[in-house]
């Protein structure tokens, strides 16, 4: 009797969640990500001759060889270095453990050609960032930079040795063992000191500086490690978040700002984290191993992390700066990761790949 009395009740119960239902299936799905592999290369290949010298040349390093290759899967240029180099998109070098005058050359110029496009005059470890080259003195404790036309703009030395180091267009940061940081204009002009602070051991182990040099980033201290993050206001530096980390890292490691600056990455010890800059929202997302570098997509927002945890490499996906969305992995003894409009190049020991990514 009680369900007959009611039936009208059930029945618009009933009517209201098929209808509620209904609106939910709609909606429409979201979009899986899809990885279909265009190509695969060997840079042991013969260097063709023919390629155009205005495409777009990504510079590659794998183990003891190092050159560029075209968005065609062409290997414009590849030469092996006995003992390490350096690659950007503007220049590359080649150097001993004891190297002085050490010769610079461009792309288009082989290392064999008579002449060098230019010398760093000076004795050290070259590194180059896109047309920035800088040269780290020996032992560790200072840094100069130079330029092509100009030789040596600027240099800096200090008494504790250099862990931490990041070139932007705004300018360079460097991070010292005995927890201060520096960071010098374009120019060479001091612009900030800073000591973060809040550890029993103080140490920089990472450091990044945005692209406009409004934000600051590091990874600081020993036994109670911490995040910080710091902003111009009113011309003054300030931190703005902190947060600190559950394991302590004892090398050094990636911290790295978005292309629009709104969002931080930093190694996180359990993962990789995300800073939201505006919002300092947090979030730490699980990956397996030493985070190597971080690309992104910006065509898919997708954001690609390379990891390396002992002999086998991880390439996780991240969507929106904010889900784990999927990730393989490969053994390899060395590997990189770039990417060029919706394309994913990785390169593995003598072989790189194309894989483009879409969603579907």
């Amino acid at each position: 009797m009680k369900i007959k009395e009611n039936i009208h009740i059930i029945i618009i119960a009933s009517v209201g969640f098929l209808v509620f239902y209904s609106l939910l299936a709609v909606r429409p799905l979201s979009q899986e990500l899809q990885l279909t592999p265009q190509w695969t290369t060997s840079i042991l290949h013969p260097v063709t001759s023919t390629v155009n010298k205005t495409e777009t040349q990504i510079p590659f390093r794998l183990g003891q060889n190092m050159g560029y290759f075209t968005v065609n899967g062409e290997i414009s240029l590849m030469e092996s270095f006995p003992f390490q180099a350096t690659i950007s998109e503007a220049y590359r070098a080649s150097y001993s453990q004891d190297a002085s005058r050490i010769p610079v050359y461009e792309f288009g110029t082989a290392s064999n050609a008579e002449y060098p496009d230019f010398f760093i005059e000076g004795t050290g470890f070259p590194f180059f960032s896109e047309d920035r080259v800088y040269l780290f003195n020996p032992g560790g404790y200072g840094l100069a930079q130079y330029t092509k036309e100009d030789g040596q703009i600027w240099q800096f030395e200090h008494t504790a040795p250099i862990v931490a180091f990041n070139s932007s267009p705004a300018g360079t940061a460097v991070g010292y063992a005995d927890g201060t940081i520096y960071t010098f204009s374009s120019t060479g002009e001091l612009v900030q000191t800073f000591e973060p602070g809040g550890s029993t051991y103080p140490i920089i182990l990472g450091i990044a500086l945005s692209s406009s040099g409004g934000q600051l980033a590091c990874i600081s201290g020993i036994d109670q490690q911490r995040f910080v993050l710091t902003q111009q206001r009113n011309g003054v530096n300030k931190v703005v978040f902190h947060t600190y980390l559950e394991t302590n890292q004892r090398e050094p490691v990636l911290v790295q700002f978005t292309k629009d600056e709104n969002h931080v990455f930093y190694s996180a010890g359990n993962g990789l984290g995300i800073v939201n800059c505006f919002t300092f929202e947090n979030k730490v997302i699980p990956v397996e191993g030493t985070i190597l570098a971080i690309e992104e997509c910006p065509t898919n927002n997708i954001t690609c992390v390379l990891t390396r945890d002992k002999g086998r490499y991880n390439i996780y996906f991240i969507e929106n700066r904010d889900v784990l969305m999927g990730h393989f992995g490969f053994k390899a003894d060395a590997a990189f990761i770039d990417i060029q409009g919706g394309n994913l190049y990785v390169g593995r020991d003598t072989q790189i790949s194309k894989i483009n990514i879409t969603r579907k």
